[in-house]
């Protein structure tokens, strides 16, 4: 009885890990694009030396491989199928990011972006940087308090 109970338990737990402990490898695009799953419909390109990947708005980013990443190990392979590919680089869409003549490609109709521009446009708009100069002020009074109350205790201290 004890057995079953435990050989239950252990496929209870096992089915719950399977089901929720879903492993997802996630790469943090450059230039504020956010953390993009590595899925196929989220890879787009891939060269010996950076990725092309897109975003849940559309955002299209390039990421580069790693330094010690050897690159050059495909380009014997393609240029013996595609001989005078180099003669037909395009530098529009992808081919932009992956010749460097770009950095990303960002849709027209980007709402995150129409956002960022109206708020800033608002005459109410303020943000943290606004209120540096009030932190900074308040800072220096419980800086100043704190030494006070620590300069107080030291006299009560030597007077005893």
């Amino acid at each position: 009885m004890i057995k079953m109970i435990l050989i239950c338990s252990f496929l209870v737990i096992k089915v719950l890990t399977i089901k929720n402990a879903v492993p997802t490898f996630v790469c943090d695009s450059p230039g504020g694009g956010g953390k993009i799953s590595l899925q196929p419909n989220y890879l787009i390109s891939q060269s010996a030396d950076k990725v092309v990947l897109r975003n849940f708005e559309g955002v299209i980013t390039s990421y580069p491989e790693p330094q010690n990443y050897v690159p050059g190990t495909a380009e014997a392979y393609f240029k013996g199928i595609y001989p005078d590919y180099e003669k037909y680089q395009s530098n529009v869409g992808i081919s932009a990011i992956m010749n460097d003549s770009k950095f990303n490609l960002i849709p027209e109709d980007l709402h995150r972006l129409d956002r960022r521009q109206k708020y800033q446009k608002d005459p109410q708009h303020s943000s943290l940087k606004d209120k540096r100069g009030k932190r900074d002020e308040l800072k220096e009074k419980k800086y100043k308090a704190q030494q006070k109350s620590i300069n107080s205790e030291d006299q009560e201290n030597k007077s005893k």
